[in-house]
């Protein structure tokens, strides 16, 4: 039974991330412990060692139970982020634009059609020009997806001006899955075929190494994955400088790109907004101190010379089914042109 299936996907995905409290946790407690011993405060042939090693398990047990459950029920719950930046270029049909940035939604077995159903009502909220998903649709496997058919026609619900655009990322790739973490694959790994008719359903215009022109002269460009750029058998992605050769850089340039890299490159080559995911801001504590030790721009908004960069903590997980010191979000980016 499928439902079956899928409801035992979704306990293992939320155990990994007991098991990873349990181990930080237990960890903590025993850094405490050796402090303890090395001061003299603590040994086992102490007064109140016993009570001590109770109250120690204790708290282990209930911070594991508090940070998981937390986790669990906080991560379906989706939050509207906003940012304003203003591009220094003229365009003829329009002096702004709000653009609804969506990424990771990873559909599969933590995430289904009731969030998709959230997510898509709090995109049309917004009444926005454009909408832009930056990769990692889908978590690994069409067949993960509870009714692909149900999710599309609620995907398909998007209301924008311009269009829905997106590229694929990291993970929108074949690879099996244990605990909700990739374990196999690679460059090479394809998208399923299934996938491909899914995102054209959803009513996703997918730009590969492509590009768009939309509103009378602003460009969107669409990059295949860095980590998987031979999904498709052809070959890796394109540099950006290849890219932009055959751009109008006078008219505004937004990249869609699912992993924020290469900041610096896309800034020279003159993209003047790029637009990514992939990072989750973490994820789950203790991820969201130590993501920005990985990331020129882990989460949020930077300015890298003229160019911003914005990078959203996504709308779904990986791995565990939690998220703890970290939201699930979409972004809204208001754009300002010259007048």
């Amino acid at each position: 039974d499928p439902s079956w299936v899928a409801a035992l996907k979704f306990i293992n995905n939320v155990w990994i991330g007991v098991f990873i409290y349990a181990i930080l946790f237990v960890a903590a407690a025993e850094a405490v412990t050796f402090v303890l011993w090395l001061a003299k405060k603590m040994r086992k042939d102490y007064p109140g060692y016993r009570r001590y090693i109770v109250a120690r398990g204790s708290i282990v047990i209930a911070l594991v139970l508090c940070f998981s459950l937390y986790g669990v029920f906080h991560y379906p719950d989706t939050k509207v982020e906003n940012y304003s930046v203003t591009i220094d270029k003229h365009t003829e049909t329009a002096d702004s634009m709000r653009i609804v940035l969506v990424a990771d939604t990873h559909l599969g077995y933590s995430v289904g059609n009731d969030m998709m159903e959230r997510m898509v009502e709090e995109i049309n909220d917004q009444d926005p020009d454009m909408v832009v998903f930056a990769g990692d649709i889908v978590d690994n496997d069409y067949y993960a997806l509870e009714d692909a058919d149900k999710i599309a026609e609620t995907l398909s619900g998007i209301e924008s001006r311009y269009g829905v655009y997106g590229c694929y990322g990291n993970h929108d790739v074949e690879e099996r899955l244990i605990g909700g973490f990739t374990v196999a694959g690679g460059k090479n790994a394809k998208v399923q075929p299934e996938v491909d008719q899914f995102v054209e359903k959803s009513g996703i215009e997918l730009l590969e190494d492509e590009t768009a022109v939309v509103a009378g002269g602003i460009t969107i460009i669409g990059r295949k994955d860095a980590s998987k750029p031979n999904r498709a058998g052809a070959g890796g992605r394109e540099s950006i400088e290849e890219l932009m050769a055959g751009v109008d850089k006078a008219g505004p340039v937004i990249c869609i790109d699912h992993q924020p890299s290469e900041l610096e490159e896309k800034a020279k080559a003159g993209v003047d907004l790029d637009l990514g995911g992939h990072t989750h801001d973490g994820q789950i504590f203790p991820g969201n101190l130590l993501i920005d030790l990985f990331w020129e721009n882990a989460c949020g908004m930077k300015k890298v010379d003229d160019m911003y960069s914005v990078v959203t903590s996504g709308v779904g997980v990986w791995g565990p089914a939690m998220r703890v010191g970290t939201d699930s979000e979409i972004v809204v980016v208001d754009v300002s042109f010259r007048q």
